[in-house]
């Protein structure tokens, strides 16, 4: 007589990563990789970040170049880990943006392999675990940002290595990655709590090396933050500003608009994906009736991995509503999107172990991997556009190089915000000049900031509407682009897009 399907899965999957060849992984890899390469060499930056990002990674291997890095060097905007490993690598290879993207698609790739082990944790399952990668490998988001100068595949590459050592009880280990991951976003900063939780109450101790590695992040970037501003929580002072300008620019966001919020959820689970999602909510929901009842079936592995996700989850929502993050974007739920597909694998197990005719699971099974699939099917418009977004950015910057071809000044210089212009252009650094370099004096006067356009020699302008710009505080008629001269700005062309805001290249005439 045929086993029951339930028996019948757990049979022919029991120890299963045992019988796993090198070739199986090897397989995995190549896939998972094949995927990132080609996106990292035929997909652009998906936003401006990205392009930031590149501009510290010059900006640092040229300070490596000359032997005179410092620790004030790594200030910024962003924390520096990811910026800084891909600037020892661009010392050789002198091209930061290219740099990069391939640091991200190794992330990437590794993240997916990464999921297929966890998941092989959680369900002892090959076929479970083949579920989850694929999964992750055709996923349209998580390609698209692997193939992005960002942090925020990276980041959840290095969440995933510390999740897996906690899995193999391997506290130091957890420890690194999760300092690791500590220093490329300050969402990991979650786990410097969550950790000597998870290892008191699997081993009921707390290892203080492990705990001094988690506690390095802050504290590094306090002591750079005095370094670079001579104020350790110049860092803090100076989002809070930028936040003050993006409310100033958006003043919906003041508050709580309930369209606002709306908005925020749909994306933030866009990229984590509501099935999976809900999911793991579910999965959480069944560990801790599990705990409580003091079940013999309670997975650590599941509730080790539900901590993490649901730790950072906490931290975003705890930033939104201090508006400490006014606004959540899809890439934001990444890292909820690797940690979740295993715990929708461990809860699609337990519904075929559970179910009540054997064919309810089965279909439960199906169900939702279709429902998955048709997530995933919403995050394919967003490629497009961003390839709309990035011809408008390189038609600016083509039209910018020509125009510095033809100026009579060989130094003059384009004020420009829009920092994929300055990227994609390829001109030097000191060819711009922008709002974060310019006097804080000259944001409420016109004349002066004029003045200091001549002072520059500054010839041309970028004209990008958004938050944080002097261009778009003084001189918010310049969006209007319907005649060719406003004031001293003479229209040289225009670049519309689809995912953000348009571009204008201007003339500064004398």
């Amino acid at each position: 007589m045929d086993m029951p399907f339930a028996a019948a899965v757990r049979a022919s999957n029991d120890d299963g990563k045992k019988r796993l060849s090198i070739r199986v992984w090897v397989m995995l890899w190549l896939v998972a990789f094949s995927t990132r390469i080609f996106a990292a060499f035929f997909l652009p930056n998906a936003e401006q970040d990205g392009y930031s990002d590149a501009e510290a990674i010059a900006r640092l291997s040229a300070s490596l170049a000359m032997g005179h890095l410092h620790a004030s060097d790594l200030y910024g905007f962003w924390l520096p880990l990811f910026q800084l490993a891909a600037a020892v690598v661009n010392v050789w290879v002198g091209h930061p943006l290219l740099v990069g993207k391939i640091l991200a698609a190794l992330c990437g790739a590794i993240s997916c392999v990464l999921v297929f082990a966890i998941t092989m944790q959680l369900t002892r399952s090959v076929a479970f675990a083949w579920t989850a990668f694929v999964l992750i490998v055709l996923n349209p988001l998580h390609i698209l940002y692997s193939a992005a100068c960002m942090t925020d595949v990276p980041f959840g590459f290095l969440v995933l290595c510390s999740l897996w050592f906690v899995l193999q009880d391997g506290w130091i280990g957890a420890a690194i990655f999760a300092a690791l991951a500590g220093c490329v976003r300050v969402e990991a900063w979650a786990l410097i709590p969550l950790l000597p939780l998870l290892q008191w109450f699997r081993q009921r101790r707390i290892s203080p090396v492990a705990l001094a590695l988690l506690l390095l992040p802050p504290l590094g970037w306090l002591a750079i933050s005095w370094f670079a501003r001579g104020d350790p929580f110049a860092f803090f002072a100076e989002r809070a500003r930028y936040h003050a300008h993006y409310l100033d620019f958006h003043p919906s966001r003041r508050g709580f608009a309930l369209s606002d919020i709306s908005l925020d959820v749909d994306y933030l689970l866009l990229g984590l994906n509501k099935i999976v999602f809900v999911a793991s909510l579910f999965a959480g929901a069944i560990l801790i009736f599990q705990a409580i009842r003091r079940s013999n079936r309670f997975s650590w592995a599941a509730a080790a991995t539900a901590s993490y996700m649901f730790a950072i989850v906490g931290f975003l929502l705890l930033a939104y509503v201090t508006k400490r993050q006014p606004v959540w974007l899809p890439r934001y739920g990444l890292f909820g999107f690797v940690l979740g597909l295993p715990l929708l694998a461990w809860l699609l197990q337990w519904l075929v172990e559970n179910s009540r005719p054997v064919w309810l699971g089965r279909f439960a099974v199906g169900a939702v991997i279709l429902l998955c699939t048709g997530q995933m099917q919403r995050q394919i418009p967003i490629i497009p556009k961003v390839l709309n977004d990035f011809a408008a950015h390189r038609h600016a910057a083509s039209a910018l190089v020509v125009a510095f071809a033809e100026s009579a000044d060989p130094n003059a210089r384009c004020f420009s915000d829009d920092v994929a212009v300055r990227v994609l252009s390829g001109l030097p650094a000191d060819r711009f000049v922008s709002s974060t370099t310019a006097p804080t004096g000259l944001w409420d006067n016109a004349s002066r900031f004029e003045s200091y356009l001549r002072e520059k020699r500054v010839a041309f302008l970028i004209f990008m509407p958004t938050e944080d710009s002097l261009p778009v505080e003084l001189y918010p008629q310049l969006e209007q682009n319907g005649q060719a001269t406003i004031g001293r700005f003479e229209a040289i062309t225009f670049a519309p897009s689809r995912f953000g805001p348009g571009v204008w290249l201007y003339r500064v005439r004398d």
